[in-house]
């Protein structure tokens, strides 16, 4: 007999939160992901797209960050960026 697995129902990153799909996750990551997003007072939806959405904005500040090391992005002082906007 395999692996324990459990099946859950989770919207869909669309906009549409009627869409839904299906995904099956071993038993003992399904019971770590309630109880995270329990933790957080997020639903399991709730917490998977919060992180989805983390792991694209950390991928995004990653190729940006490489592109200021390599000086293809242009960087502005926070003075200077204060004053030009009178802050």
């Amino acid at each position: 007999m395999g692996p324990a697995h459990h099946t859950m129902n989770t919207p869909s990153l669309a906009q549409n939160p009627q869409a839904l799909e299906t995904i099956t996750l071993p038993a003992t990551v399904a019971r770590l992901l309630k109880r995270e997003a329990h933790r957080s007072r997020l639903s399991v939806a709730e917490y998977l797209t919060q992180w989805l959405e983390d792991q694209v904005d950390g991928r995004d500040a990653a190729k940006v960050s490489t592109r200021i090391h390599d000086g293809q992005e242009k960087v502005y002082p926070a003075a200077e960026v204060w004053a030009r906007h009178d802050i």
